[in-house]
C-alpha cells in the first residue's frame, strides 16, 4: 500500500534528501559528458539539501514523500515559480517501485496542495530521454510547452509542460 507524506519531520527531509541524491546519481550517470562534476541544474544542490525545507517551504512550496509498506519509495518537490505558478521538481521513484502508480500518486498530492495554495498552472522542465516521467505527467495532465519562453536557461535536451490547476 503506497502511503503520501508532505515532508516535515526531520526523518521525512533526510529520506528527501537520500532520494534526490540518488537522482541526481542517476542523473549524471546518464547525462553523457558535462563540463565540471554536475550539470548547472545541480550546481547548488547541496547548499539547497543542507536548507531544507528551504524554497519548498509551506505555504508557498512542499516536498512529498511516498512510503511503501513504510519503506521509502519516491519523493516530488515544488516551489513558488512565479505569483501564479508552482514549478514541480524532483519526481524520483526508486526502481523497485515504478509501474505501481507511485509517480501518479506523487504527481496527484502535488496537484492537489498548489490547487489548495492557489496556484493557478504547475509547471515544470526535464530532460526530454525523461519519457517513463513525461508519460506520469501527461497522464495527470500535463502538456507540453515552449520551454524558451517560460524558464531561463533553458536547453535543447529539455522539454517544458505545464497543467492548469485552477
Amino acid at each position: 500500500m503506497v502511503t503520501i507524506l508532505a515532508a516535515r519531520t526531520p526523518t521525512q527531509l533526510e529520506d528527501f534528501r537520500v532520494l534526490v541524491r540518488e537522482f541526481v546519481s542517476w542523473a549524471i550517470a546518464t547525462s553523457g559528458p558535462v563540463r565540471g562534476d554536475r550539470p548547472p541544474v545541480f550546481a547548488k544542490l547541496d547548499k539547497e539539501l543542507a536548507n531544507l525545507p528551504g524554497k519548498y517551504s509551506e505555504p508557498d512550496g512542499c516536498i512529498f514523500l511516498a512510503y511503501v509498506d513504510e519503506k521509502i519509495a519516491g519523493c516530488i518537490a515544488g516551489f513558488r515559480s512565479d505569483r501564479r505558478s508552482i514549478e514541480v521538481t524532483r519526481l524520483w521513484v526508486l526502481p523497485t517501485w515504478r509501474g505501481h502508480s507511485v509517480g501518479d500518486q506523487l504527481v496527484q498530492a502535488l496537484v492537489t496542495n498548489a490547487q489548495c495554495a492557489g496556484y493557478e498552472q504547475a509547471v515544470l522542465r526535464s530532460r526530454k530521454d525523461m519519457t517513463p516521467a513525461h508519460k506520469v505527467y501527461r497522464k495527470a495532465g500535463f502538456l507540453d510547452m515552449d520551454g524558451d519562453a517560460y524558464f531561463s536557461n533553458f536547453g535543447d535536451i529539455e522539454i517544458a509542460m505545464k497543467r492548469d490547476i485552477v
